[in-house]
């Protein structure tokens, strides 16, 4: 399937909203566990001595962004209230050491654990970015990496994972109207259509993993093409207010400076992800019954929404 075929087929997705509602989620999860890059990092950058930390008076506490990230909001009371460990890194790749990459990330977690990984937990993965904003730009050995991880973390019990695709990176300030615009826009619709596709034959190798899967890329276009419905009234531009010493409003924002969202945007996100996998669900376990034979490997969001 050639880049064109690969646009249209993502860009006609429907992408269906479901509304939030705050504290239904009735999943047994007793905790979230992350891995990715700075969309995710919620202050890590600020232990590693080898590795630029983010300005205290232009970035919020570490995090890339002027607020808390979407992992945070997603883990509150009003969310899935929840436990969260959040081993994302700004700057990571799906691999490498420098910083310490998805695959890494996830070899130190595993390597952390006593035994097989809990059942309870939900197993969150989200890289892919920076492969092309500063690696080689090479899609297919990105979602190799992810599948690798993927396969350590069932290879330990990992029962639950989560996984979401991109948002087209054309559309970024660092790259819109720019000549890398294009490039990046392919690499985003070559990067989702493979990871599709590598999903839909790891459930098929894993019937018994539940395997839940998140449209960022829809998400952030629905969000692009009516800002207004968001609360939104600059999509394409870095917040004014990036470039004023400690002044972490967004201003109205959707991007915090030329790659990271505003806190806005993350808890946005963080919604969206909570009212996908409540919608999801299955009655059986909504009514909190003791059936022992309920298969939750069925429930919340699989590879066919892509």
């Amino acid at each position: 399937m050639n880049a064109v075929i690969r646009k249209t087929a993502i860009v006609t997705i429907l992408f269906f909203s479901i509304f939030f509602t705050a504290g239904a989620f009735a999943a047994d999860f007793d905790e979230i566990v992350v891995f990715g890059d700075s969309l995710s990092d919620d202050g890590n950058l600020l232990f590693f001595e080898d590795q630029s930390r983010p300005e205290p008076e232009l970035y919020y506490q570490g995090r890339l962004s002027n607020g808390p990230v979407w992992a945070e909001y997603l883990v509150d009371q009003e969310h899935l209230d929840v436990s969260k460990t959040d081993i994302a890194l700004g700057g990571a790749q799906t691999d490498g050491l420098t910083p310490p990459g998805l695959l890494e990330q996830v070899s130190t977690y595993i390597a952390s654990e006593t035994g097989s990984l809990s059942g309870d937990s939900l197993f969150i993965l989200w890289a892919g970015s920076n492969d092309f904003l500063n690696g080689d730009g090479d899609y297919e050995e990105a979602v190799d990496n992810i599948n690798t991880a993927m396969d350590r973390l069932v290879e330990y019990d990992a029962e639950h994972i989560l996984v979401f695709n991109l948002p087209d990176l054309g559309t970024i300030p660092e790259t819109l109207g720019t000549s890398e615009a294009a490039a990046a826009t392919e690499f985003t619709l070559n990067f989702n259509a493979e990871l599709a596709n590598m999903l839909d034959e790891f459930s098929v190798d894993n019937p018994d993993v539940g395997l839940y899967t998140f449209d960022t890329y829809s998400f952030f276009m629905e969000i692009q093409n009516n800002p207004a419905e968001f609360g939104f009234t600059n999509v394409t531009e870095p917040s004014p207010n990036f470039d004023i010493e400690n002044n972490f409003e967004g201003a109205g924002h959707l991007f915090w400076d030329e790659k990271h969202p505003t806190t806005e945007a993350h808890a946005l996100l963080a919604d969206r992800v909570f009212a996908e996998l409540n919608a999801q669900v299955p009655e059986s376990t909504n009514a909190d019954d003791d059936d022992d034979d309920d298969d939750s490997s069925n429930c919340f969001i699989n590879t066919s929404g892509w």
